[in-house]
């Protein structure tokens, strides 16, 4: 099993450069707030992290990417200016994705420092792309304890009728994922609790179930909040074992 991603957003200095209306929506935390692409045209996206940062994750969270659309990463020495690809164009969703609304992760193999980033994005057909989420970040990895994983969380309510039926208040569902990290290390350690001490319970962040899947990645792809902790445990020298919770915003 492969490592469980975790990626604390880094703060973007300025509003995307991008066309469009709501390009603001993409730094809010609620993914239902929206940027909407002005046409089906493929159209760029600068970034400017005020900074140089260092990054492997990217993501474009809450969209409706269509089977064929496709992005590109590059990074830059200025706004738009100075640019070499660092992922080079591909699909931007799972092929497997039920939808209706897509994640698109992409994590590079090398991390790279830059303060300017340009995605391009390509929407071949269908109705103009929105994204309701945007995340630059390094992902902390670790592989995660047998046990533990997704629960679905219904924001709806029943009630049980006398009649045998049931009196229903409508709701989505969304998912919760839990996890038990057993053998990290001290530097492992402080990184993870400088994270959750960033988040609390309140602010968002990132988290890939495992870091080489693919069938189903889009359900396995969380933006959310962390949900609990429980008090980390030394169970050797030099070594912990810490449990977490997260869960999604719908």
């Amino acid at each position: 099993m492969s490592g469980v991603l975790i990626v604390k957003p880094l703060p973007v200095a300025a509003v995307p450069t991008v066309a469009g209306t709501g390009a603001a929506n993409l730094l809010t935390a609620d993914p239902n707030e929206a940027w909407v692409a002005p046409s089906t045209a493929a159209l760029a996206m600068d970034i400017d992290m005020g900074v140089a940062v260092t990054v492997d994750s990217f993501y474009l969270g809450y969209t409706n990417a269509g089977l064929d659309a496709t992005w590109t990463i590059e990074k830059g020495t200025g706004l738009g200016a100075g640019l070499a690809v660092i992922k080079p164009s591909g699909p931007m969703r799972a092929a497997d994705s039920e939808g209706p609304r897509h994640h698109l992760f992409a994590r590079l193999a090398v991390p790279v420092t830059a303060r300017y980033f340009r995605l391009t994005l390509a929407q071949a057909g269908g109705a103009a792309l929105y994204v309701g989420a945007l995340i630059l970040g390094l992902a902390f990895e670790k592989h995660r304890e047998l046990g533990g994983g997704r629960t679905p969380i219904d924001t709806g309510t029943r009630q049980d009728l006398p009649g045998g039926g049931f009196g229903i208040g409508d709701g989505v569902v969304k998912a919760a994922f839990s996890c038990s990290f057993v053998d990290l290390t001290d530097a492992e350690l402080a990184r993870l609790w400088s994270i959750a001490r960033d988040r609390g319970t309140r602010k968002p962040v990132l988290l890939v179930e495992d870091a080489d899947v693919t069938a189903g990645l889009n359900d396995a792809i969380h933006y959310g909040t962390f949900d609990r902790f429980q008090a980390y445990e030394e169970t050797d020298p030099d070594v912990a074992r810490w449990t977490c919770a997260h869960v999604e915003w719908a």
